[in-house]
């Protein structure tokens, strides 16, 4: 669900060809107090005063209107996305190229499922004509998304729709899940609503075709039976718990998304006020929650560009590629929405080519990576573009010899592998998924000796703190050739739990880094990682593993984001420049008080 306060829906017409049982907007002849060019006018320039972000152009069929080019045009002009509601049976390939001129960005094509549609919609052409209107529209530069209405009549499909959708129109990129809770007649039953939901859920990961809520409807996530298996169907943001005709039942008191979920549909009310429970869980609040619209929350964690700053004082731009954000980990201190859909395979393929084009690092990242079939070919796409590095961030659970073989002919050159803890206790307990240390382990042995560098990152956290010296042991003994990164659990964005009970105090796992490092310098392993977003502030480094640090190119300007704070013991410190500080959320749980300001005369 988009939050209400970014999407906008303007009626532009009240008639259509279709006859489906649960509309409730098709009129037999247009109002001019809805179609009339004054008063469509006036709709769509609200919703531009407003401050859309995206304005849904819907009917009836809009498509009806021989002037709905200019109509698109016009919502173009707010600067919002422009969004057309159709069931695609008028659209011919002029009408698609016009549509694209005037600034359309999405199709949302009607489709009420493949065997019932004759019988939803009493259109007997209207199935190939929608597929024809697909691919149309497609050509024009048209994303497409198929709007799956769930009513009694589509309830017997939905568990092979999604696969049917992909096959007959592969222009979709994306399904949108109508739950229709009101209507003249035909709508489901709460209960069977509800199933149907999940089932085309579990349909469409298995395409796989991305799901989300349409925002016409809402579904509050706590009648699901396993709302964490839909999380990425929702957007809930906080201040987002304010919907028209939604209402609180006793459930929602102490409910952890009480102050970004609306409550329940009106018509909803009496089967949630016995169906309804408490979401509890922090975890699932944060994967049911987004800042803003599901696009705009991939486009922002797509990239991360940074500057990676070489102790010769020289530096190197590096940009992040998340090719999927989808995880066969739940490891609790990450900071990406792992419940996103993958981006468009363009803009993939279009941040790949922009750090190519540089001549700088491109490091292939997630979720995790491995999962995507087109793993090699983004890497062979860098390398052949001008990158002068790839670097893949891994679990490595999903890799052996021959796929890591595959990945290094491609043009692999840097491993970096997560493994967090000594033990498969600790480590399955962090990740949330039991039965993967051993199979990252497996991973590693298989990259060992085939990539020219591999770096195991280690993230310090309350409960894995005291496994490092012996994480470097066995590091040691199995893949003597690595290098270990350490990393310091970042609380950051609203997806970390901002607790005591995840992150510790600094000062707090300083014994077991210390050992740690002592053992490395006995084995003769590289330590690395201090100095990058996700390392410790330079004060707290021991002084051997400092001193390189120092001839580091300072920080450039702003490349934190505003993520980090001066803390009174940075104002004239000689690392000031060099050394992030330390960030917004650790200070506000633990203070800055362990900082102290260092001396460029004294020795390291």
């Amino acid at each position: 669900m988009i939050p209400e306060v970014r999407t906008h829906r303007v009626l532009t017409n009240e008639t259509c060809a279709h006859r489906c049982s649960f509309c409730d907007t098709r009129r037999e002849h247009e109002r001019a107090s809805v179609a009339g060019p004054e008063a469509l006018a006036a709709r769509i320039d609200a919703a531009g005063d407003a401050g859309a972000e995206e304005v849904v152009l819907t009917g009836g069929e809009p498509t009806l209107r021989r002037d709905l080019a200019r109509w698109i045009a016009r919502a173009r002009d707010t600067g919002a996305r422009v969004v057309l509601e159709t069931n695609g049976a008028p659209i011919d390939a002029a009408a698609a190229r016009a549509y694209a001129t005037a600034g359309l960005t999405t199709a949302r094509l009607h489709v009420p499922g493949h065997d019932a549609f004759v019988a939803v919609t009493g259109d007997a052409t209207g199935w190939a004509r929608a597929c024809e209107a697909a691919a149309l529209l497609a050509a024009a530069g048209v994303t497409i998304e198929a709007v799956i209405p769930i009513v009694a009549a589509t309830l017997p499909e939905l568990d092979t729709l999604p696969s049917v959708i992909a096959r007959a129109m592969p222009a979709v990129s994306a399904l949108r899940a109508r739950v229709i809770q009101q209507a003249p007649s035909g709508a489901a039953s709460p209960a069977d609503a509800v199933a149907g939901l999940e089932r085309l859920g579990d349909a469409a990961r298995a395409v796989p075709l991305p799901l989300q809520l349409d925002p016409a409807t809402f579904v509050p996530p706590c009648l699901l039976r396993r709302p964490d298996r839909l999380a990425h169907a929702y957007a809930l943001g906080p201040g987002g718990a304010s919907r028209p005709d939604h209402h609180r039942v006793a459930a929602c008191a102490s409910c952890v998304v009480l102050d970004r979920c609306p409550g329940v549909p009106t018509p909803w009310r009496g089967h949630a006020e016995v169906a309804a429970r408490a979401l509890t869980e922090d975890r699932l609040r944060r994967r049911l929650s987004i800042v803003a619209s599901v696009e705009a929350q991939i486009a922002r964690e797509l990239v991360t560009d940074e500057v990676w700053r070489r102790t010769d004082g020289q530096t190197v731009r590096a940009r992040i590629v998340r090719v999927g954000f989808a995880c066969n980990q739940s490891c609790s201190f990450c900071f990406v929405s792992t419940h996103l859909p993958a981006a468009p395979r363009p803009d993939v393929a279009a941040a790949i080519d922009g750090i190519a084009a540089q001549g700088g690092v491109l490091v292939l990242s997630g979720g995790e990576p491995t999962l995507d079939p087109d793993l090699a070919a983004w890497i062979r796409r860098g390398k052949a573009n001008g990158a002068v590095e790839v670097e893949l961030q891994t679990n490595a659970t999903r890799l052996d010899a021959a796929q890591v073989d595959a990945l290094v002919d491609a043009g692999l050159d840097v491993a970096f592998v997560s493994l967090h803890a000594a033990t498969a206790a600790t480590s399955d307990a962090i990740t949330g998924a039991p039965g993967t240390f051993v199979r990252t382990l497996a991973g590693l042995d298989a990259l060992a000796g085939r990539v020219s560098r591999l770096r195991i990152n280690f993230v310090f956290c309350r409960s894995n703190a005291e496994e490092f010296p012996a994480f470097v042991d066995l590091v040691a003994a199995r893949w003597p050739v690595a290098a270990i990164t350490v990393s310091f659990v970042a609380p950051s964005t609203d997806l970390v739990p901002h607790t005591v009970a995840l992150v510790p105090r600094y000062t707090e796992v300083m014994p077991a880094l210390l050992e740690g490092l002592g053992r490395a310098r006995a084995h003769g392993l590289e330590v690395g990682g201090f100095d990058s977003m996700c390392g410790i502030p330079l004060c707290l480094v021991p002084p051997a593993e400092r001193a390189p640090l120092l001839r580091l190119a300072p920080i450039p300007e702003g490349i934190d984001r505003g993520e980090f704070v001066v803390a009174p013991a940075c104002g004239g410190c000689s690392l000031r420049g060099r050394c992030y500080g330390v960030r917004r959320g650790y200070a506000a749980l633990h203070g800055t008080d362990e900082l102290r300001a260092q001396d460029a005369s004294a020795p390291c």
